[in-house]
């Protein structure tokens, strides 16, 4: 049995499912798990680990008009320091001292992965984010302020890790010798569902639309549906407009609504990109202004004939996403298809190198 400290970022709901799934079949291979959370990561495990999830803290975003303002993130997370390191360090010295862990993981949580390296115990890093620096990848000029802020902070999270498992949906080649590549994760959940292809194409919200100009835009499409998750905080009780049903938020409801769309229409984000890669479901994506991450993303989703990556969602860009979804899925060599069971093969494979090795195998 291992000692490990698992630490998961705060912002996205990728970091906190993909945490779920590794650090219960940590759990489940007989090892003790400490988990350490902050914001949404925090109040998702906690729902299922309870006490061993402890608060962390945790960095974050401000948006301004559906894109990431850098100078008042940078400023907010600034003002927060002093109360952050005596948080901290409160957390080091109750929890992670007398723990005495052999290993850390971090999935993008910076501040775990520096006390280990401060600390000399090993630690894994595994997220989607370093394969920003660590991948070879395709960059266009005319996005070279968002790649350059991206990368500045993905290489100050953290250094040192012994491993960096980069969980990727393309193969892309790799810098250094430490990083391995490894297909996304899906919650168990999803792999219970039974995907069909049915009329309506799911429209998922987060980035602050205008609800009155995306109906002009979808109503203009009178032959397909649309289901529209996302706008329960600006419309309480959205009213349904022609050919656009907006629904409230529900688990339950957006996956089985995801399972039987035609396509889905999002922002590039990695978490329901691998979901839909999953469930085969081509996406119209429109990458938050920005984010590099997912500019990348939705790049190479096009790239790929995996769908259509968009700056707006206008009438051009829904109607080649029609078209797009009419072809049948690539059988693209470069694409790496969500593969649970592979992703922890390649994790063993690192865990194996360790000393002593980590057993991840359930019995």
């Amino acid at each position: 049995m291992a000692r490990i400290i698992y630490g998961v970022a705060g912002e996205g709901f990728g970091h906190s499912s993909r945490s779920h799934l590794i650090g219960g079949r940590l759990i489940d291979a007989g090892h003790d798990v400490i988990f350490a959370g902050s914001q949404k990561s925090l109040l998702y495990l906690r729902q299922y680990f309870g006490d061993r999830v402890k608060e962390i803290f945790g960095l974050s975003f401000a948006f301004k008009d559906g894109r990431i303002d850098k100078s008042e993130t940078l400023k907010k997370n600034l003002l927060k320091l002093p109360d952050a390191n005596r948080q901290n360090d409160e957390l080091f010295k109750k929890h992670f001292e007398p723990f005495d862990p052999q290993l850390i993981i971090s999935d993008f949580e910076p501040f775990s992965a520096w006390w280990a390296w401060r600390n000399g115990i090993p630690f894994i890093s595994i997220d989607h984010e370093h394969m920003l620096t660590l991948c070879k990848l395709e960059h266009s000029a005319k996005d070279w302020l968002s790649w350059l802020t991206s990368k500045v902070v993905t290489e100050l999270h953290y250094v040192g890790a012994v491993a960096y498992v980069i969980i990727n949906f393309f193969k892309a080649p790799l810098k250094v010798d430490s990083a391995v590549l490894a297909p996304p994760v899906v919650r168990p959940i999803l792999t219970e569902l039974q995907p069909t292809c049915g009329e309506h194409i799911l429209l998922y919200s987060t980035t602050g639309q205008d609800r009155e100009g995306l109906c002009r835009v979808l109503s203009g499409f009178s032959d397909h549906k649309f289901f529209i998750y996302g706008f329960d905080k600006t419309t309480p009780t959205p009213l349904d407009y022609k050919n656009c049903v907006f629904k409230k938020r529900s688990t339950e409801g957006f996956l089985n609504d995801l399972a039987a769309a035609g396509g889905v229409i999002a922002s590039a984000g990695f978490s329901l990109l691998s979901e839909c890669l999953y469930l085969k479901k081509k996406m119209l994506l429109q990458p938050v202004a920005g984010q590099y991450e997912q500019i990348i993303n939705a790049h190479y989703v096009e790239k790929l004939g995996l769908g259509v990556a968009a700056k707006e969602l206008d009438t051009a860009a829904v109607g080649r996403f029609l078209d797009e979804i009419q072809k049948p899925m690539p059988d693209d060599e470069r694409i790496l298809w969500p593969d649970n069971e592979e992703f922890f093969k390649i994790l063993q494979s690192r865990l194996n190198k360790l000393q002593p090795a980590v057993d991840i195998s359930l019995s």
